[in-house]
């Protein structure tokens, strides 16, 4: 068992998927079991394998021959130490034996791993990939570490622009899911890499604060991109026509955003179109509190407008549109009476 599987088993979480890197077997003898068991092959070289949650590999070496994060040359390795050489950081370099339980650690992977340290193995191998950058946002924020100097250093000299879209973007989301946004945004502004992202360069400590706290109480994987755009005003059209990340999380960057003074007749606006609790600005215990205190936590607002009454009144077109928006400001004054003095 080698990298993240190892990873995790050490931080006491859940895997779902293992890689399993296989040592001492010729490549036509290792491709004759994968096919045994109807693995799918991986890559022109086929050294990596699929079945059910595993990878399969051969242990390998990679050598940089072109441009890209494909542009490697592959050949097998048999020395453990070797092969953990190869990897990006020492948290994922540590490696089980499944016959004899012997945990190897050549590079201290360990150690970094209880200091939430986030250090590269060997600059050469390290600098041939310039994903492992985005990578360590990734692990950064996912794993609340501290990026070792050395290696800030080592990723600030690098540059990403033999990367694609989509390989950006994969990471990228990685990054959205993670628990400490904040330390994954704030490892981006070392390296250099917001305006190269997002288009834009803030240096604003009220968007840091909001960044760390929302972060407790949402956990969508749409929450950074909702703050960002919204807080420095950013053409959201724009912006994901430029980066191509997906359609859902420009989706919900669109929801309300409102940075303070939220009000009860505001908060009963959002919750005509949502629960409060699917809303992104809910951000803090004050607008949770509100929300259940106004029943609007777990149900929309529902509200009947009798347009057939409009209708008779003559109102087409905007004044419909018009007339619907005063009969909604008439229920929501009269529903947030009840609350008012509580």
């Amino acid at each position: 068992m080698v990298g993240g599987c190892v990873r995790d088993l050490l931080l006491g979480l859940k895997i779902s998927d293992f890689d399993l890197e296989i040592y001492d077997l010729s490549f036509e003898k290792f491709e004759a079991l994968m096919n045994d068991i109807k693995a799918n092959g991986v890559g022109k070289s086929f050294f990596v394998f699929k079945y059910k949650n595993f990878d399969l590999s051969l242990a390998r070496y990679e050598n940089k021959i072109s441009k890209g994060h494909k542009g490697f040359e592959v050949r097998i390795c048999n020395d453990e130490k070797q092969a953990c050489k190869r990897r990006d950081f020492t948290i994922n370099s540590m490696m089980i034996n499944i016959f004899t339980n012997e945990f190897l650690d050549f590079y201290e992977g360990f150690s970094h791993l209880q200091k939430k340290l986030l250090k590269h193995i060997d600059d050469n191998s390290f600098k041939e990939d310039s994903l492992r950058i985005l990578r360590a946002v990734h692990f950064v924020s996912r794993f609340d570490l501290q990026s070792d100097t050395n290696t800030l250093a080592l990723m600030q000299s690098m540059d990403i622009s033999d990367l694609s879209l989509d390989r950006i973007n994969a990471e990228l989301y990685k990054f959205f899911k993670a628990k400490n946004l904040l330390a994954g945004f704030l490892l981006l502004q070392n390296l250099n890499l917001e305006e190269r992202l997002f288009y834009h360069k803030s240096n604003d400590k009220a968007f840091l604060e909001l960044l760390e706290k929302s972060r407790e109480f949402v956990r969508s994987e749409a929450l950074f991109l909702y703050l960002y755009l919204n807080f420095f005003n950013i053409n959201k059209n724009l912006f994901f026509k430029k980066t191509k990340i997906k359609n859902d999380l420009h989706t919900a960057s669109k929801q309300v955003f409102v940075k303070e003074n939220l009000t009860m007749k505001k908060m009963c606006e959002i919750a005509l179109n949502m629960p409060l609790k699917e809303w992104l600005g809910l951000w803090s215990e004050e607008r949770i509190a509100l929300a259940k205190k106004l029943k609007l936590y777990g149900e929309s607002l529902k509200i009947y407008v009798n347009m057939d009454e409009a209708m008779k009144l003559g109102l087409k077109g905007a004044e419909l549109g018009l007339y619907k928006k005063a009969q909604e400001d008439i229920f929501i004054k009269n529903y947030i009476k009840g609350f008012a003095d509580e």
